[in-house]
């Protein structure tokens, strides 16, 4: 008797991992709630693209991420080094210079998604012109040493005939 097998075309489920992020953070926040609330606030931008981002490579997620996290670290150690006080951490999240510097890095991230890829295109584009442009060169240069049929797509046997050979 043969088992049922699964359809090969079905794509695998995924998903799991956003919810064990979130209920990691939640359950951080807990024991370490000053700091998580820091975190959770200012890491916002990486959340939402953790949940937007829909890019197989997930570029959208490392660029605003390590951005997001680079712009939200200077004031975990800053509340670290003033004892994580409630009043601390909330005065931390009221000032809109920390609001600027942790936006600001996501936003970088976010530019750099925008900006990078075209300019690696035209960059390659460039060099692939130039290199067809030698390869027609040399071409040319073979053509004019061996004639005309050192260009063409004909087999041997095809010139051979072509030629009375």
């Amino acid at each position: 008797m043969a088992k049922d097998k699964k359809p090969e075309g079905k794509a695998k489920k995924k998903g799991g991992g956003k919810t064990v992020l979130l209920m990691t953070l939640f359950g951080c926040f807990v024991p370490f709630g000053l700091p998580t609330l820091v975190v959770c606030l200012g890491l916002t931008p990486t959340l939402v693209a953790l949940l937007t981002d829909t890019d197989e490579r997930r570029s959208e997620l490392a660029a605003v991420g390590y951005l997001n996290f680079a712009g939200v670290l200077p004031f975990m150690v800053e509340l670290w080094q003033h004892g994580q006080t409630m009043e601390f951490a909330l005065s931390i999240m009221g000032q809109s210079t920390t609001w600027a510097v942790m936006l600001g890095a996501a936003g970088l991230g976010h530019l750099i998604l925008y900006l990078v890829p075209p300019i690696v295109g035209s960059v390659v584009r460039i060099n692939q012109e130039s290199r067809l442009r030698t390869l027609k060169e040399g071409t040319a240069q073979l053509e004019a040493i061996w004639g005309p049929d050192v260009a063409t797509e004909s087999s041997l046997s095809e010139v051979l005939h072509n030629r009375g050979l």
